[in-house]
């Protein structure tokens, strides 16, 4: 059986693989689930010779859509002959297209094209048996996107406001302009029903034909009631009546989210935005490992996997399906697909990097150490000593959860991240290019980024690649900016001045992440070795260990697939936890 890891990250998806005769494999793939080549001349109207740098046999491409980078309209790859391919469609002007670059896909989900590659398996033909253990940035993305579902929420009579209200403290104590807090709900409905804070029925609850008919205009349902974590009959009995509703209203099987199951702990506000975060992100999810379950297995098998995954008993089938795809949750540990809630993928992937890192630091005769990984479009910092630290209440982009989580630190600077001149200063990020247009060198039309300087500084050989790299279009976009600080500020700046403090704005905010998850809690990070990785890892680890005093860095092997080396090295767990309150 094969033993796929894999880490889907914003900007690449990393995979190792172990064969059943034990040997190794490695893919690295773009998250929008391409593979991008450069077409070197054309033979024919329909036939044409590439250059890659694809580590892999290409001769299971067949089949895969083909189509110009930059281009919307796709053909199909119909013979492969070592660099020679024919297509089912000419290029018309084929003499524009000759140097051009090209990309193809096998429209499924990245993780998917990635086992595709170390397993060999063509279009058409069943995956070999395999196990796939798998991290994810995918509820990451849709919360800090706000591309998740349409959610109803349900609430005890009176807190209609309750997350609106919040705590009412301020975020920063000096602005005087407060700014909204984020709703992720699209409607929220008033129960009428009431629980004691002990847990005893004060009033029934009661329910409306109104309140059904409001609940079916969503995707997805939170219900988050009063003293719920003390008795959760109310939040039952409400479940049961919007899966089977006895009064005559109709509306489509939706994603149900209970407080007192996610987060069975005293704090309302805390309980109910757990709930709706869970809600939020459910269906994106859930359709998300459907589709990989159902790309990697037979289809006939899979017909109900997407009610299967977030409205459990399953069915024995189905159950054996699921169980060969284990997913990473927040905390650093393994769960089974079927038992994955979606507030648990928040830090997934960035878990899976800190497990491996703490495994690596183990083997190499480290007890402690200060972890550093930089992908393409964040970089994730987190402290080892012994054990990887744990935190129960979870911030990310003004909401708070309770959610078990390793203590990871987040700043938006990775390789993708965007470089621009705003007619004042210099910035890197928060937005970053990610896969798709990507770095400006990948030729298209993408802006400049943390890559395209350290390409542009000599930091990077553009051969090593594994994706073609134009460096002309790096310096373009570098030319516009220069230009652009030269009119708006009267500075007359070189390029390696423009280059240089990008790469140290980058510095700088990659090693404050660092200070916030050692100096702010009392550890000086000169006591601790820097272990960087992470695609861009080690291209700035040196330099954050200079700017924090830190005198030993580790370059690991595999640095840029360590996520995925990660979640071989986790283990299948789950946090349990209940209040005391004594």
């Amino acid at each position: 059986m094969f033993q796929i890891l894999i880490d889907t990250g914003g900007t690449f998806t990393d995979c190792i693989a172990t064969a059943p005769n034990g040997q190794t494999l490695r893919a690295k793939v773009l998250s929008s689930s391409f593979l991008r080549g450069k077409i070197v001349d054309i033979l024919t109207d329909n036939q044409i010779q590439v250059s890659h740098n694809w580590d892999f046999d290409t001769s299971f491409l067949i089949g895969f859509s083909f189509r110009i980078v930059g281009q919307t309209e796709f053909t199909e790859i119909t013979k492969i002959e070592g660099d020679i391919w024919t297509l089912v469609e000419s290029l018309q002007s084929y003499e524009t297209y000759e140097g051009s670059f090209f990309e193809i896909t096998s429209h499924e989900e990245a993780p998917i094209l990635a086992t595709r590659i170390v397993t060999q398996t063509a279009l058409g033909q069943q995956f070999p048996a395999l196990q796939m253990r798998l991290g994810t940035t995918k509820g990451t993305n849709a919360l800090l996107e706000r591309k998740g579902a349409k959610v109803a929420l349900f609430v005890t009579k009176g807190f209609k406001d309750l997350l609106r209200i919040g705590t009412q403290q301020r975020p920063n104590l000096f602005q005087l302009a407060i700014p909204e807090p984020t709703l992720l709900y699209d409607q929220v409905i008033e129960i009428d029903e009431r629980l004691d804070a002990d847990g005893e029925v004060v009033s029934e609850l009661r329910i409306t034909n109104y309140d059904l008919r409001l609940a079916g205009l969503g995707e997805s349902v939170a219900i988050s009631l009063m003293h719920s974590y003390k008795n959760s009959v109310h939040e039952q009995l409400l479940k049961t009546k919007i899966q089977r509703p006895t009064l005559n209203v109709q509306f489509p099987k939706l994603n149900i989210s209970l407080s007192s199951s996610l987060s069975p702990s005293i704090n309302y506000l805390r309980r109910t935005q757990t709930a709706v975060v869970n809600a939020y992100l459910q269906p994106i999810l859930s359709e998300y490992l459907t589709n990989i379950i159902q790309q990697l297995n037979d289809s006939t098998l899979n017909k109900s996997v997407t009610q299967q995954l977030s409205q459990p008993p399953l069915n024995n089938s189905v159950a054996q399906s699921l169980s060969n795809l284990l997913v990473m949750n927040s905390a650093g540990g393994l769960v089974k697909a079927q038992n994955f809630d979606a507030k648990d993928s928040l830090l997934s992937g960035p878990a899976g990097g800190m497990v491996g890192a703490a495994a690596i630091a183990q083997r190499l005769g480290f007890e402690r150490c200060l972890t550093f990984d930089m992908g393409g479009t964040s970089t994730d910092t987190a402290r080892f000593d012994g054990r990887l630290d744990l935190q129960f209440i979870t911030k990310i982009d003004g909401i708070e959860l309770h959610n078990p989580t390793l203590a990871i630190e987040t700043v938006a600077a990775g390789g993708g991240s965007i470089c621009s001149f705003d007619g004042q200063r210099l910035r890197v990020g928060p937005e970053s290019a990610g896969a798709n247009p990507g770095p400006a060198c990948y030729g298209a039309g993408g802006p400049l980024t943390i890559t395209d300087v350290n390409l542009l500084l000599g930091k990077l050989d553009a051969s090593r690649f594994g994706i073609p790299v134009q460096i002309e279009k790096s310096r373009d976009v570098l030319q516009k900016i220069r230009i652009e600080i030269e009119q708006k500020s009267n500075q007359n700046l070189s390029d390696n001045d423009i280059l240089k403090g990008f790469e140290q704005i980058a510095n700088e905010k990659m090693a404050e992440a660092i200070r916030r998850i050692s100096v702010a809690r009392g550890f000086d990070p000169k006591d601790y070795p820097l272990l960087a990785f992470g695609g861009a890892g080690g291209l700035h680890g040196c330099q954050l260990a200079e700017i924090l005093g830190i005198t030993t860095v580790i370059l690991p092997y595999d640095a840029g697939l360590l996520s995925a080396y990660g979640m071989g090295q986790a283990r299948i767990e789950r946090i349990a936890s209940r209040q005391v309150l004594q």
